[in-house]
């Protein structure tokens, strides 16, 4: 599952969760006819991205400034309704309906980031100007929405607490694309150094969003699933203590990592809300699908399969006893957290104790 389909995942169970009885107030139909009108505004601004990479790949350059345009502007749109509604909810449901718009806007703005920056250094001209110019707002725009999101943990019912913490994580640190893609761009695009010059310095922002994230997430992280906290913790305190060395193959990887955690959670991957909280999904997620992806996953290979080939029945079992897929909530916990640590140690530099 994708990082963008993991959140829209993630936010369809923002309701489910809490059933909130809805009354027929003037304030329902409204938080239901702005959450229709940020919807609109995302299907625009989609069918935009989409005939942008087409006008791009096709270099059909006054289209692709059309379709530019376009999708900045209701993307832009969307974020607009979402913090309306944000500001004006008064009660349980409109702060619910007021979340799921302000995730749709900064999912859309997600999408439109990945796409101008991939799309920065495969044209030339004045539309390659007008994306670079892009990206640097469109960054701006959704860490206003992340940063808005956060600012709802506290107003939410307890219930939708760890889903929508789970949700910002996701948006905030679950995918460096853009990070990756600018990287590229900057050294391998061949850039005019007025363009290069523009995409460089979005490369940092991009990075130090992603930096700021990390510290934002540890002041939430209680409020994560539980069976969620272990790892991602680790993750964070190994990335916090080397602060300002993550190349961006290195940070693409961390926050696989932690999309991977994340798609382990019931309400968001394929497994099941019964049983061990989905368990043995997130150890498929993290390693592939299922022993068979062992060797996919980062190049760890053989180091993942000695560490964890028993938990799935295909290691050699300990002396007097027998394997077990499912040994153990605690168990399970910190082999995962050991695998992360010991993988991120070995990129960034010194291996700190699993949680």
């Amino acid at each position: 599952m994708s990082n963008h389909r993991r959140i829209v995942a993630t936010m369809a169970t923002l309701v489910a969760l809490v059933a909130v009885p809805a009354t027929a107030s003037a304030s329902t139909h409204h938080s239901a006819s702005a959450g229709a009108s940020v919807q609109a505004h995302v299907n625009k601004a989609e069918k935009a991205v989409k005939r942008l990479k087409r006008a791009v790949r096709l270099g059909h350059s006054t289209v692709a400034k059309k379709e530019l345009k376009t999708a900045r502007s209701q993307t832009a749109a969307a974020a607009r309704v979402a913090r309306t509604m944000a500001f004006s909810a008064s009660s349980d449901s409109q702060e619910i309906a007021a979340t799921q718009s302000l995730a749709l806007a900064g999912t859309q703005y997600d999408q439109l980031i990945e796409t101008i920056t991939a799309l920065v250094d495969e044209i030339s001209g004045q539309v390659q100007q007008l994306i670079a110019q892009a990206i640097s707002p469109s960054i701006a725009g959704k860490q206003n929405i992340i940063e808005m999101l956060t600012g709802m943990l506290d107003k939410v019912p307890a219930q939708v607490q760890p889903v929508l913490a789970s949700l910002i994580t996701a948006l905030s640190v679950g995918d460096a694309t853009e990070v990756t893609n600018l990287d590229e761009a900057v050294n391998e695009g061949g850039l005019p150094s007025s363009i290069s010059a523009i995409v460089q310095s979005c490369l940092t922002m991009a990075t130090d969003a992603i930096n700021s994230a990390f510290s934002m997430i540890q002041g939430f992280l209680p409020m994560l699933p539980a069976v969620a906290q272990g790892p991602i913790s680790t993750i964070l305190n190994l990335v916090q203590s080397t602060v300002g060395e993550i190349v961006p193959s290195v940070l693409s990887t961390v926050t696989g990592l932690i999309d991977s955690v994340l798609g382990s959670l019931p309400f968001v991957g394929g497994t099941s809300a019964t049983g061990a909280f989905g368990l043995g999904g997130l150890l498929d997620s993290i390693l592939g699908e299922g022993t068979s992806g062992l060797g996919n996953f980062a190049g760890i290979g053989t180091q993942i399969t000695n560490m964890l080939g028993g938990l799935f029945g295909g290691g050699t079992a300990p002396a007097g006893g027998t394997s077990s897929p499912m040994a153990g909530i605690g168990g399970i916990l910190n082999s995962v957290t050991g695998m992360i640590s010991g993988l991120l140690g070995g990129l960034l530099g010194g291996v700190v104790p699993a949680t």
